[in-house]
């Protein structure tokens, strides 16, 4: 695989960040307290292996690095807490894979607006991508993304992340998003033959269900009896779900559900 993206290259897409960026900061006394809330957040969870940040929109800024990533990743939180940060985290992605991140970074900002998104509840947005460790190697990961505070247009100025190592899920050099609010599901996958962010996909009611049943642990036939569908119907929609998220097999399928909320 080639280098990773030169840090000057980065600095020119302001144009980019502009489009993001809220109309007003948080304020010092909001960006405190969520920062001491997300601080408790990782150390009640020590025991589990995902690493926390807190990011401003408006300062593009990370206000918040989990020890966890010196841990999980050999590599110093206080890297991406610098004034560069963020300059600092995109260039440990893989090259292809950041235009791809920035585009979907950009599908969700605008979800959110066009939807009125003003609660962490209302969405969480999920970017799997190649991000190159502190030993140069590049490992396949999921940062999954809520929005605790928007501006007046509901544009998000402050985000919670969450990264997990998924290269046991996802295919390995796999790049996509995934918005999951109440009311649907939407499935961003990059084609890197055309070269290009295909068209949404969604999740039915129907591949939801079977989903939460294989997470039950039945199998195809139990089912097919619960669905009143057949076998063959099951099996095409497990086959579905698979090329859908992109995941290794059904058994993946599950977790990543899991760990993007969908279930």
């Amino acid at each position: 695989m080639s280098n990773v993206l030169p840090l000057q290259k980065i600095y020119s897409i302001t144009e980019y960040w502009n489009s993001l960026k809220p109309q007003n900061n948080i304020g010092v006394n909001l960006e405190e307290s969520w920062k001491k809330k997300v601080e408790f957040l990782d150390y009640v969870s020590a025991q589990n292996n995902v690493v926390v940040f807190l990011w401003n929109a408006f300062t593009n800024r990370f206000i918040y690095m989990s020890d966890k990533v010196k841990i999980l990743a050999g590599l110093d939180p206080a890297l991406y807490t610098a004034e560069n940060g963020m300059e600092y985290s995109m260039s440990r992605m893989y090259p292809d894979h950041l235009p791809v991140g920035l585009q979907l970074y950009k599908k969700f900002m605008n979800y959110c607006a066009e939807n009125n998104i003003h609660a962490v509840k209302d969405v969480s947005f999920s970017l799997n991508y190649l991000f190159k460790n502190g030993k140069e190697e590049y490992i396949q990961v999921l940062q999954q993304d809520v929005v605790l505070e928007t501006d007046d247009t509901g544009k998000p100025s402050l985000a919670l992340s969450f990264i997990h190592q998924i290269g046991h899920i996802k295919k390995q050099n796999s790049v996509g998003g995934v918005i999951v609010a109440p009311n649907e599901v939407k499935i961003f996958n990059y084609n890197p033959q055309k070269k290009c962010i295909e068209q949404p996909k969604t999740i039915s009611d129907q591949e939801k269900k079977i989903i939460d049943l294989l997470a039950r642990g039945l199998d195809t036939k139990s089912i097919a009896r619960m669905l009143f569908i057949s076998p063959y119907t099951v099996n095409t929609h497990r086959r579905n779900l698979i090329k859908k998220t992109e995941c290794l097999d059904a058994t993946a399928v599950v977790a990543y559900a899991k760990l993007i909320n969908l279930i």
